[in-house]
């Protein structure tokens, strides 16, 4: 037997329902990979659209206002200043309910969303261990800032939406190639093999 063929001539005609792996393995492949890429579309949809509504610019205030937020355990929010600003901010909690212990922090990192033409930047989170509505006010030196309230985006999560949307389109295609390559050459081998039982069976 010839381990790669028959020998030149024409070769018998082989049913393409005969070869294994069978063709639904290609449909397998074309399905990973186009699953993937939906799913780095939609992370990328979810993580630009949950970015951007992080900010509540249609509650914004200027220096010296305040603005009511409701904020509990696990559920921060922030306030932010439109950009650019150079002057010094400050906010505090002036109404809280008794026994709480709200606080006002400075984020470990800089976090900025763009709505429109505007960019906000992230300048406090606001955290407190009791579930209720706080009054926050806010201010600096030049009273020139404007503030928004919103979410306490964590800029991780926003990082790792982006890998998500990256890498999964990615590793799909690059397994669906996979898959269909694999699927090809086996397909091939077999086909040769096929051609050969016949030619030298019929012999």
């Amino acid at each position: 037997m010839y381990p790669y063929g028959p020998p030149p001539g024409t070769p018998p005609r082989i049913d393409a329902g005969q070869l294994r792996p069978r063709w639904v393995w290609f449909v397998v492949a074309a399905v990973v990979a186009v699953v993937c890429v939906g799913v780095g579309i939609a992370s990328f949809l979810l993580t630009s659209t949950s970015t951007v509504d992080s900010v509540e610019d249609d509650k914004a205030f200027t220096s010296g206002q305040s603005v009511t937020l409701r904020i509990g355990p696990g559920a921060d929010a922030a306030i932010y200043v439109r950009s650019p600003f150079v002057a010094r901010a400050h906010c505090e909690i002036v109404t809280a309910p008794s026994g709480s212990a709200p606080r006002v922090t400075t984020p470990g990192s800089t976090f900025t969303v763009t709505k429109g033409s505007v960019e906000w930047e992230r300048v406090f989170v606001l955290k407190a261990d009791t579930d209720a509505d706080y009054r926050v006010t806010c201010d600096d030196p030049r009273g020139a800032l404007t503030f928004a309230p919103g979410d306490d985006a964590d800029f991780a999560s926003f990082v790792g939406g982006i890998v998500v949307t990256v890498l999964v389109p990615l590793l799909g295609l690059l397994a669906g190639s996979g898959i269909a390559i694999i699927v090809g050459v086996r397909r091939g081998r077999h086909r040769r093999w096929l051609e050969a039982q016949a030619y030298y069976g019929r012999r």
